[in-house]
């Protein structure tokens, strides 16, 4: 009496697929992604340059070598740049602003950003 009662009672357990929550983590046409892609970049110092956090920059593109200039001056170069952060200095022509976001002094080394 007791599990019988207890089966007919109690309420069936159904394992259903939320179409809801489906459809609104699949992409469609109109959805929008917000890409992932490298906004910065490490770079050697070029000799004995006084840098400072947050300075402005420009950065060029010359020979898949990523140059980091102060007005004439190559303050910093970055032969190995990831290939997303190439590809968004080429989008522009190859010249872009960027700005310092870390300055290492012990091993001669600057990461640098692209501004927007």
């Amino acid at each position: 009496m007791g599990l019988d009662f207890i089966r007919n009672a109690a309420p069936a357990f159904n394992r259903v697929l939320d179409r809801r929550l489906v459809e609104m983590h699949s992409p469609t046409l109109f959805s929008r992604d917000v890409p992932v892609i490298s906004r910065t970049a490490r770079a050697d110092m070029c000799g004995d340059v006084a840098v400072t956090l947050g300075e402005k920059v420009m950065l060029r593109v010359v020979n898949n070598k990523v140059i980091v200039q102060r007005l004439n001056t190559v303050i910093a170069e970055c032969p190995n740049a990831p290939a997303e952060f190439v590809a968004v200095l080429r989008s522009g022509a190859g010249i872009c602003e960027g700005e310092i976001t870390s300055v290492q002094p012990l091993s001669q080394t600057l990461e640098v950003g692209i501004c927007e």
